[in-house]
């Protein structure tokens, strides 16, 4: 019994303290100070529209393409195998090269709006399979100027440049074909306000790429002084453009050709060049509603002829002074469904005198003299090529291009030359997003069969003979980036 009461006098004073302690407890809790801070809310959305200007506005960019990768010709042990004139058959499996540009980019902004860019950008092609290469390209190096507040009225938008740039290029993706590149040295005015459309203004000087020709011919380096100034105006209103081109080069037409005896004759090359460019872009893959395409015509004359039509007078050194071209064409890109798509291009030229040729003609029987006659060539090509993709998933899809190109010159001995060449090719290829056509980066696996006649061979490519018979394939790989 003594021990039971002990027990509970124990419980209860347990018990007693325990309260007590719960008690105590609640009578020090103490209520907590609400902290609070008052913020300037004007210099947080200041500090925030900065933030947010810059990410728009960045002080540097960096922009840049690639290509690079291995073309083997099958059909000779694996040795590299030859490019079957991609602008004409089309790109896709058709590339040995590796070409790469990096161009960087400094951006200065006032607070007033105006704004000016710093471009430069280097350039590297080769066509060797090492890891070390040398002769670096600088293919840009201009400045820009826009949102000036001088500027007024239909000025108001305009841009200012000057420098060595890329100008006005317009290209076939896959043909590599540009059928307009204005690129060279100069200055010029963009986005002049007029009526509901915008002019582009600028001067182009370009050197001559090369002075060779059929026959020697004097006056014929660079050192010479020999170039080509430009006048370029182009016009965009809705869904037209408009090109307009004049060029000019002093003395071209004095050069003069040695012919077998030391004999010098002058002949009649260009000194001044025309053309004209019209260019329409239709709503959708010609008016489907879906994708793009553009149909274009472009003429011109002198200087601008040949291989000069749509440049600054780039491989027009050896056009005669009446020569005379005429370009049409068309391309575009249909997505056809969610696996499909497709590229289509149609380009068709003709020239007129837009290269000389060099014939030493006998006019004494004992060989005593000759005269050169120089006469222009005609030619005509056409080029048709396809691309359609299948999209297997969002990294893989199958590329296919057909390519037919077809060529002819009219030569003053009678040797007229047609040509044909052909082109298949297979591509699996992986990237980062296939459910878009422009998407890089790329890595593609192909099979190229290309077929040709002997006119094409022996009057345009004479390297094929590295093939068995008239027909060839490559196999490869290659990746391709931009950015």
């Amino acid at each position: 019994m003594k021990i039971n009461k002990i027990l509970t006098l124990l419980s209860c004073i347990i018990l007693a303290g325990t309260v007590g302690e719960k008690t105590f407890a609640k009578e020090v809790v103490q209520t907590p100070e609400v902290v609070t801070a008052s913020y300037d809310v004007s210099a947080l959305e200041d500090r925030i529209a900065k933030l947010e200007y810059n990410q728009e506005h960045p002080s540097f960019e960096f922009h840049g393409y690639g290509r690079s990768g291995l073309l083997l010709n099958a059909n000779n042990d694996l040795k590299k195998g030859k490019v079957f004139n991609k602008n004409g058959v089309g790109r896709l499996g058709n590339e040995s090269d590796t070409y790469i540009e990096a161009e960087l980019v400094k951006n200065f902004y006032l607070d007033n709006g105006s704004w000016s860019k710093w471009h430069i950008m280097f350039a590297k092609g080769t066509d060797d399979y090492n890891d070390w290469n040398e002769n670096v390209a600088l293919r840009q190096a201009y400045a820009e100027m826009g949102n000036l507040p001088v500027f007024s009225g239909a000025f108001k938008e305009s841009v200012i440049w000057a420098g060595k740039r890329f100008y006005n290029r317009r290209d076939i993706h896959i043909t590599d074909f540009y059928f307009t590149d204005y690129s060279g040295t100069g200055a010029g005015i963009d986005n002049i306000k007029i009526g509901d459309g915008m002019l582009d203004l600028g001067v182009i000087a370009r050197d001559y790429d090369s002075y060779d020709s059929v026959g020697p011919v004097t006056n014929s380096s660079k050192e010479d002084g020999l170039n080509v100034v430009n006048l370029l105006a182009r016009y965009d209103i809705g869904s037209w453009e408009f090109d307009l081109g004049a060029a000019f080069s002093k003395d071209n037409e004095n050069r003069t050709i040695n012919n077998q005896n030391g004999d010098y004759n002058t002949y009649s090359a260009a000194d001044y060049g025309l053309q004209l460019g019209i260019f329409y872009n239709t709503p959708g893959y010609y008016w489907s509603g879906k994708g793009f395409s553009k149909i274009f015509a472009q003429v011109g004359y002198g200087l601008n002829a040949g291989d000069g039509l749509g440049t600054a007078g780039r491989g027009a050194e050896k056009n005669l002074d009446d020569a005379l071209s005429a370009r049409l064409g068309t391309f575009g890109v249909l997505p056809i469904n969610e696996k499909w798509d497709l590229f289509t291009t149609v380009v068709a030229q003709h020239n007129k005198n837009s290269k000389f040729n060099y014939n030493a003609t006998l006019l004494d029987p004992q060989g005593d003299s000759y005269s050169v006659d120089v006469d222009g060539l005609k030619s005509t090509w056409v080029s048709v090529v396809a691309r359609p993709v299948y999209k297997i998933n969002e990294n893989f899809e199958l590329q296919f291009e057909a390519g037919y190109y077809y060529v002819t010159e009219e030569k003053d001995n009678g040797n007229d030359v047609d040509g044909n060449l052909y082109k298949l090719t297979f591509a699996p290829t992986f990237k980062l997003n296939s459910n878009d056509f422009w998407a890089r980066p790329e890595i593609r696996t192909f099979v190229t069969w290309a077929g040709w006649d002997n006119d094409y061979q022996k009057a345009f490519q004479s390297d094929l003979n590295s093939y068995s018979g008239k027909n060839g394939v490559n196999v490869g790989v290659q990746a391709e980036v931009w950015f």
